[in-house]
């Protein structure tokens, strides 16, 4: 892709024998999926731009397990009746039941670390705090 690059700066080239190193660049930054645990919730972004994120207060619980592609749809974001995932590979995932009854899923590394810091954090919260308890569509359950 680089050398596609580099003939098209220097022969001056049609605009098309960009599109090879964009696509390049794009799959290269999608591959990098990372998700983030912290007080606010979970937060998957996928290269610099953000996929999901799922406030604490939405998650009922979160476990570690192993995915397979065919559990979660297929490789990439997947939409599906009561679940949503992310998925570039099987094996070790984040399962996270939210308060609407469905189920997001993102394969990562340890995701038995991100499952207990949910946890902790979910005990950590006060029963006291207002915390908001309704599905992602804004429903009561």
């Amino acid at each position: 892709m680089f050398v596609l690059a580099v003939v098209a700066v220097t022969s001056g080239a049609a605009g098309w024998m960009w599109c090879p190193f964009v696509v390049a660049v794009l799959t290269a930054a999608c591959g990098l999926v990372r998700v983030g645990v912290d007080a606010r919730g979970v937060r998957v972004t996928c290269g610099p731009v953000p996929v999901r994120t799922i406030a604490l207060n939405r998650i009922v619980k979160a476990e570690s397990g192993y995915a397979r592609l065919a559990d979660m749809g297929g490789f990439g974001y997947r939409i599906m009746p009561g679940r949503h995932a992310v998925a570039l590979r099987p094996g070790d995932a984040l399962w996270l039941t939210l308060v609407s009854g469905r189920e997001f899923v993102v394969t990562v590394d340890d995701a038995d670390s991100a499952a207990r810091l949910v946890h902790r954090l979910l005990e950590e919260e006060s029963p006291d705090a207002g915390v908001d308890r309704r599905g992602i569509d804004g429903e009561a359950r």
